[in-house]
């Protein structure tokens, strides 16, 4: 079985992030945006800030941390932040100079200040890359350190959550577990997908037929997970027991979750090929081939399919009418539209709110475009661009 080592993982996998320079004073960006919205309000961990934002006004209601504290240096943030209760959670991930913020944040709904700070025992962990989930009871965060922790936010000690239980695993966890019907389905770089029961942390089994890391979020329906793999396969595995009913081939690594509609599986491969797979066979119904990596979550919202980029351009699918040849590959020109203005590169999973769409961007000033959800068109930008400056008469 072939091995893969860590540092060959970051140098080919998160590779697809070569950082570039970034304005507003900030540094190059090291860890995956992440958006959530609930209601009119968007929460955006982007680099070492997280904001909160009107959705419709694109207006910031608070930013944490307010400013740079080299004192006390927070972030970069990374991961789709999570709402429990009045209370926003986010994740520390990796830093320049392989430094990294090991910790997970509670922040105040209303306010965007530190409310708690939950720090690995022993002071010991590692970067939380994908953020974290939760049943409104615990938080269960998975860490580079190779374990899944459940906190309490309800017993704080010493002013922290404390932890319920530790399932390790044997390597880092660079994706978020799913939670359906009482368990988590934990993929981890140690080749292995886990079922954990999610009130003890007792494991019920674990799928080891992946020969490399599993660094995606499984998607669950009708007892059926489906999830890819750095091994270069997609794979449909029994939710009751852990066994194979599936595996299919692709051109490349899977760090996409993916999105299942209708009886199809929809991901991307870090070649910047996307998929539709027959969820019942394996089948590839069709594929479409972008111009760099695909990392984000495919977005289905009615029949159309939302699929972003490193070539930094946002495609939209007409899945009502795909048009494919013979081999199955629909043309690059097929799209129900294709926004190639933004000009940066497109890491994270967009989201439709109503007839927009919100894309958070990897790198630079601005953090978000909305685009029009049916045209493609820009509508607006987070943060707002400042006033202009009026021009003295002469």
């Amino acid at each position: 079985m072939k091995r893969y080592s860590v540092r060959a993982l970051v140098a080919s996998a998160v590779g697809i992030l070569i950082l570039s320079a970034c304005g507003g004073g900030e540094p190059a960006p090291s860890a995956f945006p992440g958006m959530l919205v609930d209601g009119r309000s968007g929460y955006l961990a982007d680099n070492i800030y997280v904001y909160k934002f009107d959705v419709q006004t694109a207006l910031q209601d608070w930013q944490f941390p307010t400013a740079v504290d080299n004192a006390n240096p927070r972030g970069p943030f990374s991961g789709v932040p999570v709402k429990f209760g009045d209370v926003i959670v986010v994740g520390g991930s990796s830093g320049v100079n392989g430094a990294y913020d090991k910790h997970v944040y509670g922040l105040s709904d209303q306010s965007g200040q530190e409310v708690w700070r939950f720090t690995p025992p022993g002071n010991a962990g590692r970067e939380f890359v994908a953020g974290v989930v939760t049943d409104g009871k615990l938080i269960y965060a998975p860490n580079g350190d190779g374990n899944l922790y459940a906190i309490d936010p309800a017993q704080i000690e010493n002013g922290q959550p404390k932890v319920v239980w530790t399932f390790t695993t044997g390597n880092r966890l660079w994706g978020r577990p799913l939670l359906a019907g009482g368990k988590l389905y934990q993929g981890a770089l140690d080749h292995k997908l886990y079922a954990i029961d999610a009130a003890t942390g007792k494991e019920l089994w674990r799928f080891d037929k992946a020969s490399a890391p599993i660094a995606a979020q499984p998607a669950i329906a009708d007892g059926v997970l489906y999830f890819g793999a750095f091994d270069s396969n997609f794979y449909a595995v029994n939710a009751g027991d852990g066994s194979l009913k599936w595996k299919t081939p692709v051109d490349g690594w899977i760090w996409t979750d993916a999105t299942l509609s209708n009886g199809a599986a929809y991901f991307g491969d870090v070649h910047g090929k996307l998929y539709a797979l027959d969820m019942a066979t394996g089948k590839i119904q069709w594929t479409y081939e972008t111009r760099d990596s695909i990392k984000a979550q495919p977005v289905i919202s009615g029949s159309t399919l939302y699929v972003v980029s490193v070539d930094t351009n946002v495609y939209a699918f007409d899945l009502n009418n795909i048009r494919k040849d013979a081999a199955g590959k629909v043309d690059y020109n097929n799209t129900k539209w294709r926004n190639e203005t933004l000009a940066r590169r497109l890491v994270s999973t967009p989201v439709v709110v109503g007839d927009t769409l919100l894309v958070p961007i990897f790198d630079g000033d601005i953090k978000v475009w909305a685009l029009d959800a049916n045209t493609g068109a820009r509508k607006y930008q987070f943060p707002l661009p400042p006033p202009a400056t009026a021009t003295p008469a002469k």
